[in-house]
């Protein structure tokens, strides 16, 4: 999430988790490790000052040991076999969060590492997705701000199930081989038409600019009427494809709900999104159920 790099090759649910979720909890506990240094250089590049390894406390094992038994089956049948290390980092300043690296194992098989910024253990969803908003927009004198109402639960449990899903996308090759991925991409990552014009070409998520907040409005607007459950879905093909399955899993399993509101400098609500709701939104969460039910 905010990152995907490919590397060359190289030698939450239940209070009562399945036993076979916390044999994989504690199997995946082995491959906690410090990042690799591409993963390192690629926070520094995405704006960290400072960055360092961050060694899990005993408490937030037990956060990532819940979030990890929260994955549906399929992503934590894929994780442990292609999971090869899961890494905290400190990395103040940086605008990604968490980063999934692939690359060829021994045997040519596909390899990744999940790292996420330490600081987010402590997040809670609603919070984590205010703050990611925000960095879309610069300050002015509109008094306009981005609220996101999902849930005070953990933020992890989501980036996990996000990364993850990511890690399933590549192992089974579901968007780059499914030609333009319910006609929203032309490729993995340019936007097909009308989508490639307006408002959700021109976000930070497009590597565009950050847009003065007082085009938040316009840009709202335009996800309400696209087929995108986020604005974050827009940044590419698989983004779209992760956020769709995080998405799927969070509000049909655990009704947490997924709310956009532009709000005046007196609280006001000037535009309120609601993503889940949408027809056309709703079915491409039914296709991408769909499609990971697949044998």
């Amino acid at each position: 999430m905010g990152i995907f790099l490919l590397a060359a090759p190289a030698s939450f649910a239940s209070e009562t988790p399945e036993p076979q979720a916390n044999a994989l909890a504690y199997a995946l506990k082995d491959r906690v490790g410090p990042p690799h240094p591409d993963t390192i250089a690629a926070y520094v590049q995405a704006g960290a000052t400072e960055t360092k390894a961050h060694e899990l406390t005993d408490r937030e094992w037990a956060l990532v040991e819940q979030a990890i038994n929260s994955l549906p089956p399929l992503h934590q049948r894929i994780l442990e076999k292609h999971l090869a290390r899961l890494s905290f980092i400190e990395a103040p300043a940086s605008v990604g969060t968490a980063l999934t690296r692939m690359y060829e194992g021994p045997n040519g098989e596909p390899l990744f590492d999940i790292t996420i910024r330490a600081d987010i253990l402590d997040a809670s969803l609603s919070y984590f997705l205010t703050q990611k908003e925000s960095t879309l927009f610069s300050d002015d004198s509109s008094g306009l701000s981005v609220q996101v109402i999902a849930s005070e639960a953990p933020a992890l449990p989501y980036l996990l199930l996000h990364e993850a899903s990511h890690v399933v996308d590549r192992s089974l090759g579901l968007t780059r081989n499914s030609g333009s991925f319910g006609d929203m991409w032309k490729d993995y990552r340019e936007l097909a038409e009308p989508y490639a014009q307006g408002p959700l070409a021109q976000s930070v998520y497009r590597r565009a600019p950050r847009l003065p907040a007082a085009k938040s409005t316009a840009l709202y607007a335009a996800l309400a009427r696209s087929p995108f459950v986020s604005l974050y879905s827009t940044a590419s093909a698989g983004e779209d494809f992760a956020e769709l399955a995080a998405w799927s899993t969070l509000s049909q399993r655990d009704k947490i709900p997924l709310i956009f509101e532009v709000r005046d400098r007196n609280g006001q609500v000037i535009i309120r999104v609601e993503p889940l709701k949408q027809v056309a939104v709703q079915a491409r969460l039914r296709a991408v159920d769909a499609q990971l039910s697949r044998p």
